[in-house]
């Protein structure tokens, strides 16, 4: 092989390389993580007639049993079984029990099938009433928290977007 071919296939390979990082370096950072960072409580599994002990009003971590089944529940589950939920990469969207019905149905049609939003179709939700929670609506997802005094289609979609995944076990279930 002749010098002058070393050399070219030499800058061929620089000028890829530089490339390649230069693009990198401008694509758009991933938007921040919504909601509040929380303490983390632990990741220890229970049997399923244990309860856990939680620091936190709403827990987002500790220990844990059963996994609870995505989708919409009438009824409040057990944290317990949100927990690991959360542990699994999924978000909990939590309401008070006095919430008006119409927003408790944008709610379930956001994150539920058939979907609102037709480029929005989440699969890692559990929806339910919380009877202790303060504000109307929390999402909570692995050592996360936020708490809204209103519905936002837009926050509510972000919050999934940037949490979702972000546990110790993102691929299970």
């Amino acid at each position: 092989m002749s010098n002058k071919l070393f050399l070219i296939i030499i800058a061929i390979i620089v000028v890829s390389v530089t490339g390649v990082v230069v693009f990198n370096k401008a694509k758009t950072p991933a938007k921040p993580r919504l909601g509040v960072a929380q303490q983390d409580e632990g990741r220890d599994h229970i049997g399923a007639s244990e309860k856990g002990t939680y620091e936190a009003a709403i827990p987002t971590s500790g220990p844990h049993g059963e996994e609870a089944p995505w989708g919409y529940s009438v009824q409040q589950l057990p944290n317990e079984n949100i927990i690991h939920n959360m542990e699994h990469g999924g978000i909990v969207v939590s309401y008070r029990p006095d919430l008006d019905e119409a927003t408790v149905q944008k709610i379930r049609a956001l994150y539920t099938e058939p979907y609102t939003v037709d480029t929005f179709h989440p699969t890692k939700v559990v929806i339910m009433p919380r009877a202790e929670q303060q504000k109307p609506i929390v999402l909570a997802s692995w050592n996360r928290l936020l708490e809204l005094d209103t519905y936002d289609q837009q926050t509510l979609i972000d919050y999934y977007l940037t949490n979702v995944g972000r546990s110790p076990e993102p691929g299970a279930s």
